[in-house]
């Protein structure tokens, strides 16, 4: 009996041990998610963990960069220092990705409003890597070692060897510039795994979305760590998403960035779209023409890419971007124009063009890192009106289309050839909960829906309406 009162209590020890070892792993303090964002303060070195989280200062404005921790077994007291930022604090040009950029920046790091004497600011030597292809990444070079800034108590962090494959919670620690007081600040949220980042123009493989509070002006770069591990799962792009720079540990060998390597092979590439391709062919519609035949819409994508020929590919999650299936043949990249049909699935559709040197170029997942993505949505059909007729009258109205459309908008007008007007035609106009139509006459009806939540309308239909 005593053997087992003996037994229990030690099992109570361990248990109460190990979730006391489990609460403290907590290195947000408790911060719950989705609370303003907490300044900082290190007088007492409560947090030098993140010392190594800085204000990149540049010609024309501020970014949060983190000094990355690249040693391992090879590593020596010469290896460069690096740091990590979004890629358009570097380079804002969608499309590019450059290899040793000069870059008029520098970074100063242990950046608390408790202890502004002991900032310390280093200058960048060059953007070893920056890129607006595919992610929003970018990897600078400081002028002094990693060693340096080691002796000087400034603390680098890991990155996460794996993206993240669920949603996890996390802490962001950036230096947003909307605040009085510049320090480096706070907040907690949850992080969630998205398929695909798209807007406009950039549709991103293998984005990440938080709700963080106060991400604002200069939290672009800012990392968004595990609040257990503190490694770097994601920076963040803009305000509530971010890219993560997993795939980026294999390029540092003995601690110096190795490009061109079996693990790694990012390239310099320049892909130019005309704004019309790139801003106005977002958002397509399929046309139906007088007969009720439906028309897929095209890409109609023109760009010139700096490489001799490219391939390309269309699908419905810009991470199959990533993968060397289904890639069309090198084609000559002398005047790069893709106009196959965008549909009939509706929704999101991506279009991955990737540079290549030669036409026997292998499409390796390396490679493929460098790929050029660009997103369009297809309309959803127009739901289909009810009409009720009487002697005198005949009425219209939306049944079940809500929450996919909140509104309606229709004109009517006599039965001819002419197809129904683009959704931007003046005739158009909101349609009541219950409409009455002019009931001498046959009529057509051209509607459409939308909803206030999403700027893509739906497709246009058309309805004949004849006198009862």
């Amino acid at each position: 009996m005593k053997f087992k009162h003996i037994t229990l209590i030690i099992n109570l020890i361990s248990h109460f041990f190990l979730f006391a070892e489990a609460a403290q792993t907590d290195i947000g303090d408790n911060l719950k998610n989705g609370s303003p964002a907490k300044p900082l303060t290190n007088s007492d070195n409560r947090y030098s963990r993140w010392t190594g989280i800085g204000l990149l200062n540049m010609p024309k404005g501020t970014c949060t960069a983190a000094l990355i921790d690249t040693r391992d077994s090879g590593w020596t007291n010469t290896a460069p220092a690096y740091v990590i930022t979004a890629g358009h604090c570097v380079l804002a040009e969608y499309g590019t990705s450059k290899l040793n950029h000069k870059f008029n920046a520098n970074v100063t790091f242990n950046y608390f409003q408790d202890t502004v004497s002991n900032h310390k600011t280093y200058k960048v030597r060059t953007a070893i890597w920056t890129s607006m292809l595919g992610t929003d990444l970018a990897v600078l070079e400081l002028e002094k070692p990693l060693s340096a800034l080691l002796q000087d108590q400034i603390m680098p962090l890991k990155i996460s060897p794996t993206p993240p494959f669920f949603s996890h919670d996390v802490l962001n620690v950036g230096a947003p510039g909307t605040f009085t007081t510049k320090t480096l600040r706070l907040s907690a949220c949850t992080q969630e795994v998205s398929r695909t980042i798209s807007g406009i123009p950039p549709a991103f493989p293998g984005g990440l979305v938080n709700e963080c509070k106060d991400l604002d002006y200069g939290s672009s770069g800012s990392p968004m760590v595990d609040r257990r591990t503190n490694q770097i799962t994601s920076i963040v792009s803009e305000r509530h998403y971010g890219f993560s720079p997993a795939f980026l540990s294999s390029c540092f060998i003995n601690g110096i960035f190795s490009n061109g390597t079996a693990t790694c092979d990012l390239q310099q590439i320049n892909v130019n779209v005309d704004f019309e391709s790139l801003f106005l062919r977002t958002k397509f519609r399929p046309e139906i023409d007088y007969l009720g035949n439906e028309t897929m819409p095209t890409w109609n994508f023109s760009f010139n890419i700096d490489t001799p020929y490219y391939r390309y590919k269309a699908v419905r999650d810009a991470l199959n971007c990533e993968k060397p299936e289904n890639y069309s043949a090198a084609i000559s990249a002398t005047n790069g124009h893709i106009n196959d049909s965008v549909g009939p699935e509706t929704r999101m559709h991506v279009l991955c063009i990737i540079g290549v040197r030669s036409k026997e170029q292998k499409l390796t997942t390396l490679l493929l890192k460098n790929t050029f993505t660009h997103a369009a949505h297809l309309a959803e059909p127009a739901p289909e009106p009810a009409f009720g007729h009487t002697k005198n009258f005949t009425s219209m109205q939306w049944e079940g289309a809500y929450p996919d459309f909140s509104s309606h908008f229709f004109y009517s007008t006599s039965i001819d050839s002419t197809p129904c007007a683009d959704v931007r035609d003046e005739r158009y106009k909101k349609a009541a909960e219950f409409e009455l139509l002019p009931p001498d006459s046959p009529l057509k009806v051209c509607s459409y829906a939308s909803n206030e939540s999403d700027l893509q309308p739906s497709a246009t239909r058309f309805d004949l309406v004849t006198p009862h």
